[in-house]
């Protein structure tokens, strides 16, 4: 059987990026896939994608922020058959100092980033907890553990989803379910090419990402996406609570 074989996976913001790459790579690890995200027609041709590696796959248009709308998307996807893995990849991120971010740019983050997650996570235990099964995947962020200027929102919303899913961990372990959260650095994604569209020089603004990482390269979504399918397959088994940091060696070690 493939590594994911028989399983039924959920997964938030899932038309592009890390979530479209997730998707991808539990299709073809053998889960069939409820795919969410914001209205637009790269959900729909994800779903198609994944259908081609031969497993069911439906497409959910739901915001994460939306707690109603969150709890619909997983009755849609148990109708496909019982979810047992999730990955909560909606997230967005704005660069702007913090005594210009503005109250509305603060809640849109908090909103999306922090409360979206809550929302899939407080979902997916109620479901979890009764079947004593399961496992979770967070995307929080190398910024979760260090500060960077111009993200301040973005940084207290993925030091949020980190401290509140080691909460999680702790109240679903009792019952079988993992809870565990990944931690990219810079990822070669749209929402990472809108940020440097916004720089004076955006090649310079890439080029100094690049010099600023171990490997001398941000990363590509498939790199991500095999470490969370490491986290919601049994080869992780014995890890819950745990971030696993996925960036090049920024936060760890820094190149010569």
């Amino acid at each position: 059987m493939s590594q994911m074989g028989g399983r039924t996976a959920l997964v938030t913001g899932a038309s592009s990026g890390i979530g479209r790459a997730t998707a991808l790579a539990l299709a073809a690890a053998g889960a069939n896939v409820a795919l969410v995200a914001l209205r637009g027609a790269e959900l729909q041709t994800v779903a198609d994608l994944c259908r081609g590696a031969g497993v069911e796959a439906i497409a959910i248009e739901a915001d994460v922020g939306d707690h109603a709308a969150v709890t619909d998307a997983f009755a849609r996807a148990e109708a496909l058959a019982p979810v047992d893995a999730i990955f909560s990849g909606a997230g967005i991120s704005t660069v702007v100092p913090a005594i210009d971010t503005t109250d509305e740019q603060w809640a849109r983050h908090i909103r999306t980033n922090l409360t979206g997650t809550f929302h899939v996570l407080r979902e997916a235990a109620r479901l979890m907890i009764a079947r004593r099964r399961g496992s979770i995947v967070t995307v929080a962020s190398e910024l979760a553990l260090t500060g960077q200027a111009g993200y301040a929102a973005y940084t207290a919303s993925k030091g949020g989803v980190l401290a509140m899913s080691r909460v999680f961990a702790a109240e679903l372990a009792p019952y079988g379910v993992r809870v565990n959260s990944v931690c990219p650095g810079g990822v070669d994604t749209p929402m990472l090419a809108a940020e440097f569209e916004l720089a004076d020089d955006p090649a310079l603004e890439r080029e100094l990402l690049d010099r600023s990482i171990a490997f001398g390269r941000i990363a590509r979504p498939e790199e991500i996406a095999s470490a969370v399918l490491f986290l919601l397959s049994d080869e992780s088994s014995y890890m819950t609570g745990s971030e696993l940091v996925v960036d090049g060696g920024r936060t760890g070690c820094y190149p010569g």
